[in-house]
């Protein structure tokens, strides 16, 4: 039986593309005696200024030269297949975000996915050290009082350093590899038409509880949705080709409308970006502000706090177009009804790796404590519980 760990290292992440500049991979049998082992060193092709120069000063093990002079992924890109192919168990630390890593560059040279299931030791070491926080290989082999490799992120060490920490866990509990996935079925993970399934199922339960807090439509500023709605400012970029008939403009809508219609606004927010303006909620700041009349019940129109500023604003000397809903509606070509009806938008933007996220609220929202209360294998019992004798001082 081979057992393929590999490990990545990247260029830059940034805007959520990650640029592959290591294949690090180690190859052993069941007994992890070392068959083969190598680092592929590649050229990322990017600009130097594409390079993120906070990895390349405090991470990479190499100077930019070395890793330029290479060749680029599409090169390697058949031996990594048939490493991945040949390998009866793909393993790795953290491995679903290489995954992803690699899917990216397939896709970027226009390669086929490469498609196959893996098993993260991270997850298998959750389960044995009775946790659910992430543990680094460093603390890893410390935890096992072993003296890993020296080379920390070059691409190669960090897979044998990988193995290490797998054998050791295997070697304390006394069983084999397919013992422990047998034990461990949530440590399994798959990829597959550019899609690694761990990551998916996530996207797709942090996108329903997004959703399954905007079913009533009202706005209230220092709630879960309006933090989620500050996100959202901070975050959303175009999503359709569109004339850029607003750009730079800021709009503001008066809060007689913000209160009633969340999910419309939110749309807004979207429809603006795409036409290159942006929505302020702060109206004294804007350059177009819109009112939106609401009446009381004895027939009087509903004062509007946002419209005060607004006045003071221009009074001491700010330049602020005022203008109806109508009008604003007839701007980004749209009715009021036609508004109403779209439908509800993408949080994408806040999935992306390099987000801002200011509010740890939010954060919570994105990752509820709640959900790692449960059982990585999503078993009332963990390894830890099975051999906890044998992990006690561990």
């Amino acid at each position: 039986m081979n057992l393929l760990f590999f490990d990545l290292e990247y260029a830059t992440s940034r805007g959520g593309k990650p640029k592959i500049c290591e294949f690090g991979y180690v190859v052993t049998d069941e007994g992890f005696n070392v068959v083969k082992r190598g680092n592929f060193i590649i050229n990322p092709n990017i600009e130097k200024s594409e390079w993120d120069w906070r990895v390349v000063r405090k991470i990479l093990t190499r100077k930019v030269y070395e890793y330029e002079k290479q060749a680029d992924f599409y090169f390697f890109y058949k031996e990594i297949n048939n490493l991945i192919t040949n390998a009866d168990i793909v393993l790795g630390h953290s491995l679903n975000g290489d995954a992803k890593a690699l899917n990216f560059e397939c896709k970027r040279y226009g390669l086929d996915s490469l498609d196959f299931t893996f098993y993260d030791v991270k997850n298998f070491y959750k389960e044995y050290n009775n946790t659910t926080k992430d543990t680094s290989v460093t603390n890893i082999l410390k935890s096992f009082n072993l003296v890993g490799e020296e080379k920390e992120h070059d691409a190669e060490s960090d897979a044998f350093n990988t193995m290490l920490e797998l054998k050791a866990m295997l070697e304390s509990l006394n069983l084999s590899i397919t013992e422990l996935i047998e034990l461990c079925p949530s440590a399994k993970d798959k990829n597959e038409n550019y899609v690694v399934e761990s990551i998916e199922a996530s996207r797709l339960k942090k996108r329903a509880k997004f959703e399954s807090i905007l079913k009533d439509n009202t706005f209230v500023k220092h709630s879960s949705k309006g933090r989620l709605l500050l996100q959202f400012l901070d975050n959303v970029q175009p999503m359709d080709v569109c004339q850029q008939t607003l750009a730079g403009l800021s709009f503001s809508i008066s809060i007689n409308y913000e209160e009633n219609h969340y999910r419309q606004l939110l749309n807004i927010i979207q429809i603006l970006s795409n036409l290159g303006a942006k929505y302020v909620l702060k109206a004294s700041t804007t350059d177009v502000f819109v009112t939106y009349d609401t009446f009381n019940e004895d027939g009087s129109i509903k004062p509007c706090s946002k419209a005060r500023y607004v006045k003071e604003a221009i009074d001491a000397g700010k330049s602020i177009k005022v203008i109806s809903f109508d009008e604003f509606l007839e701007m980004i070509g749209l009715s009021e009804s036609q508004l109403d009806d779209l439908p509800m938008v993408s949080f994408d933007c806040l999935y992306r790796e390099n987000a801002i996220i200011k509010d740890r609220k939010i954060t919570n929202l994105l990752n509820k404590k709640e959900d790692n209360k449960k059982s990585i294998n999503h078993f009332s019992t963990t390894i830890g519980d099975l051999f906890g004798d044998i992990l006690v001082g561990c």
